[in-house]
C-alpha cells in the first residue's frame, strides 16, 4: 500500500511540478519507468509495493529531457534495455550522505544499529552546518540507516565529479568506523537513493531486525544550495595516495613483503590508535608532525590508512596539510627513506632519525616582571579549580553543569529578535547584584530610562507591580519600591550614558576605568552597536581585533565579559555558526550561549532531528538557553529550560520560584536562592491597595 502523504512530500521536494524522474524497482528482476504525473506513479507503482523482495528507489539528480521519450514513459517496464547514465544527468541537485549500520547481509538493521546510524547522522550534520558552513540539510530515514541530504547546484564536468567523489573520500575516511559505514560509492551523478514512503524490506520482518518505512524527517524552511567551494575545501583534504615513484621499504621478513606499517609506528615512538576501515586498517595519530604550524594543537587530528593491498594514504583533518602524502609522512620521520640501499638483513640497533632543519629564531630577552617565558610545571603555582573567583547565573542547572561564569572569561550570548535574551541578562545581572559584586551595563540599542523601568520590573517581581490604568495588560513599578530598588542597586551596578557615543577605544577605555570601581562583571549589549571602524582591516579583521581587545582585558583585570551578538539570519533553530560576524568570534570566547524562545517552529526542530523524548521535556518551558561553547567545563548542547513570568519580565527557575533580592526585607532565608516558595495571587484585586505610593507585603 503506498502511503501518498509520505510519497506526496518526496514527490514535491525532489521532482516538483514541473520535473520528471525515474522510479527503478530492484529485485529478482528490474523494472524502470521515468514519471511527469504523481498520480499515475501511484498507480503504476501499487502493485509493487505489495511485494516482499522488491526495493524501489528514484533518481535524485536532475535527467536529460530526452530520456522521458523511452519506452518506459509514464509506466514501468521489466528488464528495460536503457535506464539513467551518469552522461544523463544534467546536473547535481544533491549530494546524499548515506549512514548504514555495519552488520551481516540482507538483512534489516537492529534498533541498536539504527541508532548509531542516526547518531553519525547527528554527528555529521553539525560538522557540515556548525563547523563547515554548509547550509542547512535534508534529513531522512533510509529503512536500515539514515540520509542527510545536502541540497547543491553542480554542473556536470569531470572537474566537478572529482570534487564530489573526493569529498565522499574525505568524509568516509573522517567518519567511517566499526560500527556505521559513510558510504563512498554513491558519489556518481546518476545515483538513485530510497524512494521515501516505501518501506526497506531487507531480510526477515523480525522485532530484532525490522523493516521500516523510508521516510523525510526534516526539510529545512529555505532550501538553500551550499556552494561547491565548501564542497571543495573538504574534498582538498581527502587521502593524498603515495606517488608511485616512491615504493614502500620492503619489511624484515623479506623483500617482497607489504610494508610492516604497525613496526614503523613503534619504531619512531608515534602514538597511534588502530580502527578497522572497511577491509582495510585506520591509524588514528595523536599529533600531525606538522602540528606546530597549526594554530590550534589538538590531538588525533590526522591519520594513515593502509588497505587489504597495503597501500597506505596519509590524511590531515587541518587544511593547512591538505598538500601532504604519505611520501612526505615517512620522509618527516625518516629523511633518506627513499634514497638509501634496500633493506639488506643485520643485526641493527634502531634509533631515532633527527627531524628535519628547522631555522632559529631571535628569541627576546625575558622581562623580570613577568617571570619566566617558558616555566617547568614546578614552577607554576598550584591552584584549586574549584576556588577560581566565579559568580552563579542563579539558574540552578546551568550553575550545575558549567560553574558559572568565571573571571578572566568572556561569554558570547545570541538569539532572535524577541527570543528573551535582554531580560535574560537583566535577570542575571541582578541575581549577580545579590551575590555582593558591582555589574555594568553598555547598551547601545536602548533608552537609559526605559532600561531603568525594565530592570526595576525584574527586581520588583510581578507581586509588587501594580496594573496599569492606561493600557490593559501592562504593569509599573510603584514608586516606593522603585526607591528601594534604586537604593538597592546605587553603587552595584551602573548603565552607560549613550550620549558619550559608541566608538569601541572610547566605551573600552570608560569599562577599564570602571574596574576601578570594583565592577567585576560587563555586559554589551550589544556588538552590532558598537562602532568598531576605529580598527584595521576589513570588516572582520576590525570584529576580530575587538573580541581580541575584550579577552586580553578580560585576563589582565579578572573580569567576566558578556558580549551579545545578534544570529547572521532567522532560522528555526540558531547554532553558533548562525552567529553574525567573523568565525574569530566563537573561536577566541570562553563560553557560547543561544538563547531560544520555545514555540511550535522550535519544537518541531527540535523533535525531528533530536527526538520526540528531548522535545517534550523542552515543551513545558517558555524558552531554553543552549550551551554551545564551554571552555572550563566541555559541555556542549547543553539546552536549559526556564520559565518567563510576563508581568515582571523575570525569568526563573519554575513558575513557583520567587527570588527576594536585596531591596527587600526577606523572610527567615539566608540568601536569594534559599528564598524560592509559591505564592498564589489574590482572587479579587479590589482588596489589593494600588495606590503607586503603597507597598504590598509578600502574601
Amino acid at each position: 500500500m503506498i502511503d501518498k502523504v509520505e510519497l506526496k512530500k518526496t514527490w514535491d521536494l525532489f521532482v516538483g511540478n514541473d520535473g520528471f524522474t525515474e522510479v527503478r524497482i530492484l529485485g529478482k528482476f528490474q523494472y524502470s519507468g521515468y514519471f511527469k504525473s504523481f498520480d499515475n506513479l501511484c498507480k503504476q507503482l501499487e502493485p509493487y509495493t505489495e511485494m516482499d523482495d522488491e526495493q524501489i528507489y528514484f533518481v535524485m539528480n536532475e535527467i536529460s529531457s530526452d530520456c522521458y521519450a523511452r519506452p518506459q514513459c509514464e509506466r514501468f517496464v521489466k528488464s528495460p534495455k536503457a535506464t539513467t547514465k551518469d552522461d544523463e544527468i544534467v546536473s547535481r541537485r544533491w549530494i546524499l550522505c548515506d549512514f548504514d549500520p555495519i552488520r551481516l547481509p540482507n538483512i534489516s538493521s537492529s534498533p541498536e544499529q539504527f541508532e548509531l546510524a542516526h547518531k553519525k547522522a547527528q554527528d555529521v550534520y553539525r560538522y557540515l552546518k556548525d563547523d563547515c558552513g554548509f547550509e542547512d540539510m535534508v534529513v531522512a530515514i533510509s529503512g536500515s540507516g539514515w540520509h542527510l541530504l545536502i541540497p547543491v547546484n553542480i554542473s556536470c564536468n569531470e572537474e566537478t565529479d572529482k570534487i564530489v567523489k573526493d569529498f565522499y573520500a574525505y568524509m568516509g575516511s573522517k567518519f567511517t568506523d566499526d560500527k556505521v559505514e559513510y558510504d563512498v560509492k554513491v558519489y556518481n551523478r546518476s545515483r538513485i537513493t530510497k524512494l521515501y514512503s516505501v518501506v526497506s524490506k531487507k531480510g526477515a520482518n523480525l522485532p530484532s531486525n525490522p523493516w521500516r518505512q523510508s521516510k523525510i524527517v526534516y526539510i529545512p524552511k529555505e532550501l538553500k544550495p551550499t556552494p561547491i567551494e565548501k564542497i571543495k575545501e573538504l574534498a582538498d583534504l581527502a587521502p593524498k595516495e603515495e606517488p608511485k615513484q616512491a615504493p614502500n621499504r620492503p619489511n624484515r621478513q623479506h623483500n617482497n613483503a607489504t610494508f610492516d606499517l604497525r613496526t614503523w609506528l613503534s619504531e619512531h615512538s608515534i602514538v597511534y590508535k588502530e580502527e578497522k576501515q572497511g577491509d582495510g586498517t585506520k591509524f588514528v595519530l595523536q599529533h600531525c608532525p606538522w602540528e606546530n604550524t597549526h594554530s590550534n594543537k589538538q590531538e588525533w587530528d590526522s591519520a594513515l590508512f593502509q588497505n587489504i593491498d597495503g597501500q597506505i594514504t596519509f590524511n590531515c583533518f587541518h587544511s593547512h596539510c591538505k598538500d601532504k602524502t604519505w611520501f612526505d609522512f615517512r620522509v618527516f620521520y625518516e629523511p633518506d627513506a627513499y634514497s638509501k640501499p634496500a633493506y639488506q638483513p643485520q643485526q641493527t640497533v634502531y634509533v631515532q632519525q633527527p627531524r628535519p632543519y628547522k631555522p632559529k629564531y631571535e628569541i627576546k630577552d625575558e622581562i623580570p616582571e613577568l617571570g619566566e617565558k617558558w616555566m617547568s610545571l614546578s614552577s607554576i603555582e598550584k591552584i584549586d579549580l574549584t576556588k577560581l573567583e566565579k559568580v552563579t547565573t542563579g539558574f540552578t542547572e546551568l550553575d550545575y553543569r558549567i560553574g558559572g561564569l568565571y573571571m578572566s572569561e568572556v561569554t558570547v550570548l545570541s538569539g532572535s529578535n524577541a527570543s528573551g535574551k535582554s531580560s535574560w541578562l537583566n535577570t542575571v545581572l541582578l541575581n549577580i547584584v545579590q551575590q555582593g559584586y558591582k555589574v555594568a551595563l553598555w547598551s547601545g540599542e536602548l533608552r537609559a530610562d526605559v532600561l531603568k523601568s525594565w530592570i526595576q520590573m525584574v527586581a520588583a517581581g510581578k507581586y509588587n507591580l501594580r496594573p496599569s490604568q492606561y493600557e490593559q495588560g501592562s504593569y509599573y513599578v510603584p514608586d516606593g519600591i522603585g526607591k528601594r530598588i534604586d537604593e538597592w542597586t546605587d553603587g552595584r551596578l551602573f548603565v552607560y550614558n549613550n550620549k558619550y557615543g559608541n566608538v569601541a577605544s572610547q566605551v573600552l577605555a570608560d569599562i577599564k576605568i570602571l574596574t576601578k570601581a570594583g565592577v567585576k562583571i560587563f555586559v554589551i549589549d550589544n556588538m552590532m552597536s558598537m562602532n568598531i571602524d576605529v580598527f584595521d582591516g576589513d570588516k572582520n579583521d576590525r570584529q576580530k581585533q575587538f573580541i581580541l581587545e575584550l579577552k586580553d582585558f578580560a585576563m589582565k583585570e579578572q573580569v567576566h565579559v558578556i558580549l551579545v551578538a545578534h544570529p547572521r539570519k532567522s532560522v528555526t533553530f540558531l547554532r553558533k555558526t548562525d552567529i553574525s560576524g567573523s568565525g574569530d568570534i566563537i573561536n577566541a570566547v570562553d563560553n557560547c550561549f543561544i538563547f531560544h524562545r520555545v514555540n511550535e517552529d522550535f519544537i518541531r526542530a527540535i523533535s525531528e532531528f533530536y527526538g520526540n523524548a528531548t522535545a517534550n521535556n523542552l515543551r513545558q518551558y517558555g524558552n531554553v538557553l543552549c550551551v554551545e561553547k564551554n571552555r572550563m567545563k566541555g559541555v556542549v548542547d547543553l539546552m536549559v529550560g526556564m520559565h518567563y513570568e510576563i508581568e515582571s519580565r523575570r525569568f526563573k527557575n519554575s513558575p513557583e520560584e520567587r527570588v527576594i533580592y536585596g531591596w527587600e526585607e526577606p523572610p527567615q532565608q539566608s540568601s536569594v536562592f534559599d528564598a524560592h516558595y509559591p505564592y498564589s495571587e489574590p482572587s479579587n484585586g479590589d482588596d489589593i491597595p494600588f495606590s503607586p505610593e503603597e507597598e504590598v507585603a509578600p502574601f
